[in-house]
């Protein structure tokens, strides 16, 4: 006689505890005869106050001891990667334990897809033991699947799209617009409700976000760079880039003032990490000795604080780290170098509310604090001499030099000679370079490539 295969029990167990389940509450549930399961057993309906809502979903259905880990379970994705993944409808899979008699979820589309921006190629969905479905659940899994599939509907499914382009998952109440330059090249500005700041996103740069606010966009140019070139933050801009740009800025005003009846703002800790990677990386820049001084002053504060060797300890562990923060250009180094330099050079990161304007909202404390006090670029009273002589070399800011002879002119345009007793990476404007003549007691502010002359030294460099 036909022997029935073992794995048919359990997997029918699973199918009908699933059904049994969906059904009790409503939802409405066909199943896929089984010559034609490509990787989807059922396809579910939701309903809601008794109306079909119209979102369905599939479903790969998975019983029996086999497909428990230590930490919960997994399904194989088998074959059926590009199709869970691209399909029209969302793949869910859901794994019946039959020894405690509990079902546990997860969304395989959304799994698959979080592994593809990061370049990875998922064999298995893992599920959760904590990812339960039963009725003390059932209306959390609904409502988690149906907020998932409102990316397939209307605007979102554009959405959705850009944010596949962009490696990014955007919320349903955000500002999302598109732009594609004259190279081919695309653009994505995102406006989150309630924040004070922008997100950028450029094919052309890998599609690392640059977080901005209409302070950081200089439609008409920066002093330190190419005159009139469009500019925001520290990327430059064509003209049609940067219309764009206003436009967007323009439109998103609303949503970037917050509404009584909005729930809370949380800190976003993408937007903090992405901040504070960005003003490091100057940081090393304008002040090329600012690691080896955060180290001495590093050693100086472990040798009290337990607490602080114990961690120094543990980052500096890794000796491979370790040589590439001591050798490499910040672009160059690992993830865990660059922890490394930042626990060096950063003491603290503190966060305001959230609704503040990136700059403002925070505030790094560096472990080698600035010398003194800033002036704004208001306060400055006339400019640096560009003068050229056999005497003179040309300098920008950023690499101006403690000792060095520069030269200044005056409202009047009169010149005289100035001391630079400091040069640092301003606090107050982030970006920018502070520049402190003749040992007076606050700084001068300049973009980092306005030009300079100084005197030529006869000392090395």
């Amino acid at each position: 006689m036909p022997k029935v295969p073992d794995a048919r029990g359990p997997s029918r167990a699973a199918v009908n505890a699933l059904r049994t389940l969906l059904e009790r509450h409503d939802h409405i549930v066909q199943e896929v005869d089984g010559q034609n399961d490509f990787g989807e057993d059922q396809h579910l309906t939701f309903t809601e106050d008794g109306q079909v809502t119209g979102d369905v979903v599939k479903i790969q259905v998975k019983g029996g001891r086999s497909w428990r880990r230590a930490d919960g379970y997994f399904v194989p994705v088998g074959e059926h990667g590009r199709t869970w993944a691209d399909g029209n409808v969302p793949v869910v899979c859901v794994v019946h334990d039959p020894d405690t008699g509990s079902l546990h979820w997860a969304n395989a589309t959304q799994q698959l897809l979080a592994a593809r921006r990061n370049g990875e190629v998922l064999k298995t969905i893992t599920i959760r033991s904590d990812q339960k479905l039963g009725d003390d659940s059932i209306a959390d899994f609904v409502a988690e699947v149906r907020h998932y599939l409102s990316r397939y509907r209307g605007n979102r499914i554009i959405q959705a799209q850009l944010g596949e382009m962009a490696g990014v998952e955007f919320g349903a109440s955000n500002i999302v617009q598109h732009h594609v330059n004259a190279h081919g090249e695309d653009l994505i500005f995102w406006q989150r409700r309630g924040e004070e700041f922008a997100t950028l996103l450029h094919s052309d740069l890998d599609w690392q976000p640059e977080h901005i606010g209409p302070e950081h966009f200089h439609p008409h140019g920066r002093p330190d760079l190419l005159s009139s070139a469009p500019v925001v933050a520290n990327t430059m801009l064509s003209r049609a880039e940067a219309q764009w740009l206003a436009a967007c800025f323009d439109a998103a005003r609303w949503a970037r003032e917050p509404v009584a009846d909005d729930p809370p703002l949380r800190t976003n800790i993408g937007a903090r990490d992405n901040y504070v990677a960005r003003r490091v990386e100057h940081h090393l820049w304008v002040e090329s000795d600012s690691l080896t001084r955060s180290i001495q002053q590093l050693r100086t504060e472990t040798a009290t604080d337990h607490d602080l060797a114990a961690i120094s300890t543990e980052l500096e562990s890794d000796a491979e780290a370790c040589a590439e923060a001591l050798s490499k250009p910040w672009r160059e180094m690992s993830a865990k170098a660059r922890r490394l330099v930042t626990f060096y050079l950063v003491k603290e990161v503190r966060a305001g509310s959230p609704a503040l304007p990136i700059d403002k909202q925070f505030r790094i404390v560096w472990r080698c604090p600035r010398p003194t006090g800033e002036y704004g670029f208001d306060a400055r009273i006339g400019r640096p001499s560009t003068q050229m002589s056999s005497h003179r070399e040309s300098v920008l800011a950023f690499g101006l030099e403690p000792g060095d002879r520069i030269y200044w002119l005056s409202r009047y345009g009169n010149e005289r000679g100035r001391e630079v007793s400091a040069v640092w990476d301003s606090e107050d404007t982030p970006g920018a370079v502070c520049v402190l003549f003749d040992q007076l007691t606050l700084g001068d502010t300049f973009w980092p490539g306005e030009s300079f002359v100084r005197k030529v030294s006869t000392k090395p460099r």
